[in-house]
C-alpha cells in the first residue's frame, strides 16, 4: 500500500499524490466518509465503477450468508 501526506497550501489541506498514482485530468470530485477521502474525474464520475464493475467474479452473488431481513433489528428513527 502507497502512503502519502496531508500539508497546508495556504488555507487549504493539500493531498500529496504519489508520483506513480499522478492523473491526466486537472479537475476531481472529491467526498469524504469518516477518514476516506475519495476523488473521481468530474467530467465522468461514472468512469471508476465502469473501470472495476467486471473484476468482480461470476459467482460473486452466489455464495453470500445474507441474514433474513427478520433478524435483522429495526432501526430507531428520531
Amino acid at each position: 500500500m502507497t502512503t502519502t501526506r496531508i500539508f497546508q497550501n495556504g488555507n487549504s489541506q493539500a493531498l500529496r499524490i504519489p508520483r506513480e498514482m499522478r492523473a491526466d485530468k486537472k479537475e476531481y470530485c472529491i467526498n469524504k466518509i469518516g477518514d476516506i477521502y475519495i476523488a473521481f474525474p468530474s467530467d465522468d464520475p461514472w468512469a471508476p465503477v465502469r473501470e472495476v464493475i467486471g473484476t468482480f467474479p461470476d459467482d460473486f452473488m452466489e455464495s453470500r450468508d445474507q441474514p433474513s431481513l427478520d433478524d435483522i433489528p429495526a432501526r430507531e428513527t428520531f
